[in-house]
């Protein structure tokens, strides 16, 4: 027989006049495979799914449990071929071997009545099939996504084009199989798929560097960071990656947090090739740090003694009146239970920056000595961090005679702030960083001592995620030190970020120990929001429907609302603009400008795939919340889809990170205008893959929005 079939598409033509094998004796003959069936997409990465290429259906009703486990065995295995003892010592390690055999057979043909529902009794199986005492799933009819990836990572590395590597880091959705993550039959292909993927991200940074593609190349190497932080490697080739695009301060960081990381996970300190590099780059900063010109010093005099600029669009500052009430209180008091430390936590854009920077200028008005650090009092010039800035902030304002008598008095001061070098002849550098750092903790907190025995000082670090590991130390020890003389030591906190390394653990050896009082700043109020707006547009008649529009928006955010109010002021038409606002506040996201969304995007790109894909589905589902049954259906409906437990962990992440939160029947973003900005930034294929998933939830206002029109007129 050799008739010629029409196969619907996606369906793969199957030929039955092949010869059956001979049979053994006593067994009795099976029919042979149906004359075309439709291929199988078996996707292992980032979750099981089973998918019939014939009408793009997923199967889920799996009736046993071993039977759904059966077939991920054989497709995890590379050659998709395993004894049936090597499976039953599997699934049934410690049953007897007839009742195990009697379980196999349950299993297998459960399995391929759910692969193939019209599988008609005693008819061979086109995707599982026996051969002797061998199971085998069989890849002409089977497609798994594991082993599409490893081809497309052999042609990759083989070609070395960079075209190459980035579609075959598309096809890695993620960790083989996450639900089995601890079953030892998956873990070795999975450690070698991750190991590939490494390997992907490495030789496509080559060829960016290749082409000069320096940012590009960067973000590859943290991408393997982040899955394997401990290569260190690749911190190496960070570093001179750094040094290259004329960012040696970047690169002195990368050696911190690779000492880090090393000790916490391996109990290991940086080989000598690390250090080696670190050192070479640690001095060549050093030497070129030139003393400060006569005209800088000036410049920065002016701009300290100068007052807060009147421009009421950069400057205003409202609703926060009560926490700086309190921030001075701190300031003033010493006794027993008084603490060295303030910490403002709270989301990006509450305000935490401003708030630092208006206690600051109103301290410094009532004659306390300020030290600014962090990156608002330009903190990019040095390599060595927000203490070196402090300490710059407050040498440069002194004469030459008062830089003298500074680095006179505290000598390892004089090699850390560039305003005191050439002051007095330096003696050999330290070449051990653990020497000089010996050295220069204890000038610090001598200088800090000996200034606050004349005046309250107040130490503004700025953002604490900033301090490296020497910095969190002498942020500690000052800590200590300022319950007892008048410092008052500030900075602000972004709480998501603290995960892991040294600033998580000196946060909680602080709190423990009442060393700082953390302070969260909250998004302002209607009231305190209608204020900053109407200082914002001096001048101008703002009506109600344009207040009540921005602060629907902006949910009291300081950022978004100035932003808001940039984008409207823009626009011309302010009566416009404002227009039915208050129905649909969302609408009021497309004035935001350009580098809100910029800023959206580059926030988001640092984020890993499974988080993108649920803001993606939340973001499609309009300004209204989405329940957690829909967002389940609609991610396993995607392709390739979610599992239950990597959604759940990426939700975990958008509520810590506060860009969702949880309302009464679902979740939504935080900020209509962070969904705004994320929908916006999606290809126009990524919305209509996330609308077709939202359609698969019934959700009638989701699938009313399928075709992406209404949606997109909703947000906008």
């Amino acid at each position: 027989m050799n008739e010629d079939h029409i196969a619907a598409p996606g369906v793969r033509q199957v030929r039955v006049d092949n010869p059956a094998p001979p049979l053994r004796p006593g067994a009795r003959a099976a029919s042979r495979t149906s004359v075309t069936s439709p291929l199988l997409h078996m996707r292992l990465l980032s979750g099981f799914r089973v998918e019939r290429a014939d009408v793009r259906q997923a199967v889920f009703d799996w009736p046993r449990r071993s039977a759904k486990t059966l077939t991920k065995v054989l497709a995890a295995d590379p050659a998709h071929a395993m004894h049936r003892e090597q499976i039953i010592s599997i699934l049934w390690p410690d049953v007897d071997i007839d009742s195990a055999l009697n379980s196999l057979g349950k299993a297998l043909h459960a399995a391929r009545r759910v692969l193939e529902p019209g599988l008609r009794r005693r008819q061979d199986s086109a995707y599982l099939r026996t051969a002797d005492c061998m199971l085998i799933l069989n890849g002409q009819h089977v497609v798994v996504d594991a082993d599409v990836f490893e081809r497309l990572a052999a042609d990759a590395l083989r070609s070395g084009q960079a075209e190459a590597y980035r579609e075959a880091l598309i096809a890695y959705e993620g960790e083989l199989l996450p639900e089995d993550r601890y079953e030892s039959w998956c873990a070795e292909r999975r450690d070698a798929l991750a190991e590939t993927y490494i390997r992907l991200l490495l030789g496509l940074t080559e060829a960016h560097e290749r082409s000069g593609a320096c940012n590009e190349a960067a973000d590859r190497l943290r991408e393997v960071l982040r899955h394997d932080p401990a290569r260190e490697t690749v911190h190496r080739q960070l570093m001179r990656l750094y040094v290259r695009m004329g960012t040696p301060d970047q690169a002195v960081r990368q050696f911190h947090i690779c000492e880090q990381v090393l000790r916490q996970e391996l109990d290991l300190a940086p080989q000598p090739e690390t250090v080696a590099l670190y050192d070479g780059i640690y001095e060549d900063q050093k030497s070129r740090w030139p003393p400060p010109s006569l005209d800088r010093i000036r410049e920065r005099a002016e701009l300290r003694g100068r007052p807060p600029d009147g421009n009421a669009s950069s400057s205003a500052f409202v609703g926060q009146e009560q926490v700086i009430e309190d921030m001075f209180e701190l300031l003033a008091r010493r006794d027993e239970t008084g603490v060295g430390m303030v910490v403002v936590t709270g989301e990006a854009g509450v305000g935490k920056t401003r708030l630092l920077e208006e206690f600051a200028a109103r301290a410094s008005g009532q004659g306390t000595i300020v030290l600014r650090g962090g990156r608002g009092a330009h903190g990019d010039q040095f390599t060595s961090g927000p203490f070196a800035v402090a300490l710059e902030d407050h040498a440069a304002r002194q004469s030459a005679a008062g830089r003298l008598e500074l680095a006179r008095r505290y000598p390892a001061l004089a090699r850390f702030v560039p305003s005191l070098r050439g002051q007095v002849p330096l003696r050999e550098l330290v070449r051990d960083p653990r020497g000089f750092q010996l050295e220069l903790i204890p000038s610090i907190v001598q200088f800090l001592t000996d200034l606050a025995s004349a005046k309250p000082v107040l130490l503004v670090l700025g953002d604490l995620n900033e301090l490296d590991e020497v910095g969190l130390d002498v942020t500690r020890y000052l800590a200590h030190l300022a319950t007892r003389i008048p410092l008052l030591i500030a900075g602000a906190l972004r709480d998501p970020d603290i995960e892991i390394g040294g600033l998580r653990r000196i946060a909680e050896a602080m709190t423990r120990e009442r060393l700082w009082l953390r302070m969260e700043l909250r998004c302002l109020s209607r009231c305190a929001t209608d204020q900053l707006v109407r200082a914002l547009l001096l001048g101008v008649d703002v009506s109600d429907d344009t207040l009540t529009g921005i602060y629907a928006a902006s949910r009291g955010n300081p950022l978004f609302i100035r932003q808001l109010v940039d984008g409207i002021g823009s626009g011309g038409d302010m009566a416009g603009a404002c227009k039915d606002y208050r129905d649909d506040p969302a609408q009021l996201a497309t004035r935001l400008p350009a580098r809100t969304h910029a800023l959206t995007a580059l926030r988001l790109a640092l984020m890993e795939q499974p988080l993108l894909r649920v803001l993606g589905l939340t973001a499609a589902a309009g300004a209204t919340e989405i329940s957690l049954g829909h967002l389940q259906t609609a991610a396993a409906a995607l392709e390739p889809p979610l599992a239950v437990s990597v959604l759940f962990d990426a939700l975990d992440r958008a509520l810590r990170c506060r860009i969702l939160e949880e309302r009464e029947r679902g979740y939504a973003f935080r900020h209509p205008v962070v969904g705004a900005a994320v929908y916006d930034g999606l290809p126009r294929h990524r919305r209509d893959e996330l609308h077709a998933a939202l359609a698969a939830t019934g959700d009638k206002s989701a699938a009313g929005r399928s075709s992406g029109r209404r949606l997109e007129e909703r947000w906008k």
